[in-house]
């Protein structure tokens, strides 16, 4: 049997269109192929909620709102029907809230409760609205509306304490332009002072980088010194000076020993004696040979009796 085209474009529209609807649900977040449990809550006001809105736990999407119904017969409240993943468990005090993002989109946020307690799947949650944006600015502004008296007292009492610092503002700054016009005045008047003064602090501050430089001079040379210093040999001097130590206590240790010829001289008494007389006849020789150098130094000199004569003789003669 052969199809006519109408039939054939017939059915591909009808294709077509399945596939959308599929597919437009598919990015809401419907899966046609899940396993879904459903659940519901009643609300007085569903402010906006639609059909195909998420339902969330914890900000995750967990399910959709599968339909909405109106109630007449109980005062119009709202019967929202809500598709849950079948592995989610809720427990027997879980709280639909629904919820207002800031673009309007509303959403049911579920808070899962008590798990010990499991609500089985038809059974109804307990329902609760979040608090809006509008709420929260009335909530966060009603305290600054509540003591906004108070701060326009307040204000008030501030500005009548001002009143007439004008006055006073208005002085302070005649006073201070009086200042400045003495000021400008004194440095007038002492402008060739002021320079003198300037020119000077000049050369002072020549001087001083003319001494600082002589300073960093002379501690380049301190460093110089130093460095040489540092250059000597200090161990061989130390080990020289102290040999010469050394032999200098051995020295004295022989000194004082009574040992040796100097010991025996500074010691021995009978030695010392020896000396002095041999000191006062050098002594007594010397006076002689002064006083008769003939005895000694003539062409054949004298013999010891002949010597010994004449010392009597002198005797003698000087008694």
């Amino acid at each position: 049997m052969k199809l006519s085209k109408e039939f054939k474009v017939g059915i591909f529209a009808i294709a077509t269109i399945t596939m959308f609807y599929l597919g437009f649900n598919y990015l809401k977040g419907m899966d046609f192929f899940a396993r879904v449990n459903r659940y519901y809550a009643i609300y007085q006001d569903v402010g906006g909620l639609i059909k195909s809105n998420p339902v969330k736990i914890s900000g995750f999407n967990v399910g959709r709102v599968a339909d909405i119904k109106l109630l007449q017969k109980r005062n119009n409240a709202v019967l929202v029907t809500m598709e849950i993943d079948d592995d989610i468990v809720l427990g027997d005090s879980a709280v639909a809230s629904l919820s207002a993002s800031l673009l309007g989109d509303v959403s049911v946020v579920i808070d899962v409760g008590n798990l010990a307690k499991p609500l089985e799947p038809g059974d109804t949650l307990i329902s609760a609205i979040a608090p809006g944006l509008t709420d929260l600015l009335v909530e966060s502004t009603e305290p600054i509306t509540q003591n906004l008296p108070a701060t326009i007292a307040n204000l008030n009492k501030i500005l009548e304490e001002l009143e007439g610092s004008g006055d006073e503002m208005k002085k302070a700054i005649r006073e201070f332009r009086t200042t400045a016009q003495k000021l400008n005045g004194i440095m007038d008047e002492n402008k060739a002072e002021i320079k003198t003064t300037m020119a000077n602090t000049a050369v002072l501050s020549a001087e001083l980088k003319q001494r600082v430089a002589e300073a960093k001079d002379l501690l380049q040379h301190l460093n110089n010194i130093a460095q040489k210093t540092e250059a000597i040999d200090l161990a061989t001097t130390a080990a020289h000076l102290d040999t010469v130590l050394t032999e200098t206590a051995q020295l004295l240790r022989t000194l004082q020993s009574e040992e040796g010829t100097l010991g025996k001289l500074m010691y021995d008494e009978e030695l010392y004696n020896n000396l002095n007389r041999a000191l006062a006849d050098l002594d007594t020789l010397l006076i002689h040979i002064d006083e008769n150098p003939k005895h000694f130094f003539g062409p054949l000199g004298k013999s010891r009796k002949k010597i010994e004569r004449d010392r009597a003789k002198q005797a003698e003669a000087n008694q």
